[in-house]
């Protein structure tokens, strides 16, 4: 009994390390009025979750390039879930704020910034990616899109956003790339290689890989991060059917710092199929 309680006090530790935890180091909070693209926020609450967003008041485009929030509190230090998934660490928002193009979007994950009588700690610990989350989002992103009358979308998923951002792709016929920052590619092989329980319902994007070969992608993996190693996007590309959309890049940082200062070259750098 006693190495059975070890072993779940451990399993618990890392996925602390993996879904995401209150952290002492805190990247600030950015106002809606700080991005020079004039953006909304708009809570969606129409699909079972809330789901914070943040659009342009004005489209100046034909594409939408939406920003997928991460796993955010979901885990406090004491070793148990937090009763609010809001992330501490705004990374997301200061990418954003380094991003020129004339149309972003930010997209939180269900009971983030608000909640519901349908939110609670299972949501943002072990029902994460699962179909009706999946679902949720997808609704939300295809009210972003009409509302602003775009054509095609650009996704970026950040941490767990990154699968995401990977399962909306393979759900839709608009999506033309995607990339990810510190990208969770691969939840059932990132909590192998961590030694943690499966989530049962969580969706993973190499079920997907036949939808997923065609779309070009750009996937930055931190050189320093240890909660989200390179290995994870490796083991996500070898399951794809052709790899020659798919481009991994490994980035001076960890999994949280080091990504604003170089992200307006990283967003240089396009997505394509090089065949």
């Amino acid at each position: 009994m006693r190495k059975t309680n070890l072993r779940n006090i451990f399993a618990v530790l890392v996925a602390c390390l993996i879904f995401g935890c209150e952290s002492r180091l805190q990247i600030p909070e950015v106002s809606p009025d700080a991005y020079r693209q004039g953006l909304i926020a708009t809570i969606y609450d129409q699909c079972y979750w809330p789901v914070y967003t943040l659009a342009p008041s004005q489209p100046l485009s034909d594409t939408l390039r939406i920003y997928i929030e991460g796993d955010g509190r979901a885990w406090l230090r004491s070793n148990r879930p937090s009763m609010d998934p809001t992330p501490t660490n705004r990374l997301v928002h200061h990418l954003m704020l380094n991003d020129t193009s004339p149309d972003i979007a930010y997209l939180g994950q269900p009971c983030q910034y608000k909640m519901n009588g349908h939110c609670n700690s299972r949501v943002w610990t072990f029902g994460r990616y699962n179909k009706k989350v999946v679902e949720t989002m997808n609704s939300v992103v295809s009210s972003l899109k009409e509302n602003g009358g775009y054509r095609q979308l650009e996704l970026i998923g950040y941490s767990g956003g990154g699968s995401i951002a990977l399962l909306l792709a393979a759900n839709r016929n608009d999506v033309i790339s995607v990339r990810t920052v510190a990208g969770n590619l691969a939840p059932r092989y990132l909590n192998r290689y961590h030694g943690v329980s499966d989530m049962p319902t969580a969706l993973n994007p190499e079920s997907f890989s036949s939808h997923l070969s065609d779309i070009p992608q750009i996937h930055f993996v931190g050189s320093r991060d240890d909660i989200v190693p390179v290995e994870v996007s490796q083991h996500y590309a070898r399951t794809l059917v052709d790899q020659s959309c798919i481009n991994i890049l490994q980035v001076e940082a960890d999994h949280l710092i080091g990504w604003i200062r170089q992200w307006p070259e990283l967003l240089n750098t396009l997505p394509e199929c090089i065949r």
